[in-house]
């Protein structure tokens, strides 16, 4: 008869327990600072399209400022760093833009483009920096088809034309305020627009097409 040899039992190690990844809470606090800071820029675009002067520097003022008490509050509750890049964003836009608004009339920079007669008109107008105004008041349109293109770098530029012209304008303000012909608009990153105006006397009296581009600064074209 045959003797089985029983062995010993293997011990066996516990399995460790997987330790948990405690869950990250999102804050809301940086989607509310945001929102709150578009709401801040859309009730002065209302304010300005009512007539209100409202100057550019004042839609990156706001915002920077709702964004700076969002951060603060952040050191009590909830955080969100990454408003600290856009606010860097809007300081830099706030100093460029309140810098084109410090340019005043007596700037050296300043120009004047005056023509008596259509052939005196040039198609192309510009300057880098400063206030540049475009005065055609002294032109008989009648009879004419003249397209013109004013750019500026950094400035105000005012086109002020005469009360019988037919006038199209299209007009560009990357960061700043634009007045055509009772059309207002401004911010940052505006598209073009394009406005027509035949004056109090209807259709006629020579047609005049306007290109005016603002990089930084105001734009305002009249009669």
């Amino acid at each position: 008869m045959q003797t089985q040899t029983l062995q010993p039992p293997v011990p066996t190690t516990p399995a460790l327990p997987t330790p948990s990844v405690p869950p990250r809470h999102r804050t809301p606090l940086g989607q509310i600072t945001i929102s709150l800071c578009l709401l801040a820029v859309g009730i002065l675009g209302i304010i300005d399209l009512a007539g209100a002067s409202v100057p550019g520097s004042a839609y990156f003022a706001v915002p920077l400022t709702v964004l700076g008490i969002g951060l603060v509050v952040g050191a009590w509750y909830g955080k969100a760093r990454w408003l600290f890049a856009i606010g860097a964003v809007l300081a830099v836009l706030l100093a460029i833009t309140a810098a084109a608004e410090a340019i005043g009339p007596v700037s050296s920079s300043s120009v004047t483009w005056q023509p008596t007669s259509a052939n005196e008109i040039e198609s192309t107008y510009k300057t880098d920096i400063g206030n540049a105004t475009l005065d055609l008041t002294g032109v008989n349109f009648a009879g004419q088809d003249k397209s013109i293109r004013v750019d500026i770098g950094a400035g105000n530029l005012t086109i002020i034309v005469g009360s019988n012209v037919d006038v199209t304008t299209v007009a560009t303000v990357d960061v700043g305020n634009a007045n055509v012909f009772g059309t207002r608009w401004g911010g940052v990153g505006q598209s073009s627009h394009t406005v027509a105006d035949n004056g109090a006397d209807g259709p006629g009296g020579g047609r005049l097409s306007i290109e005016a581009n603002v990089d930084v600064g105001n734009l305002e074209v009249r009669r």
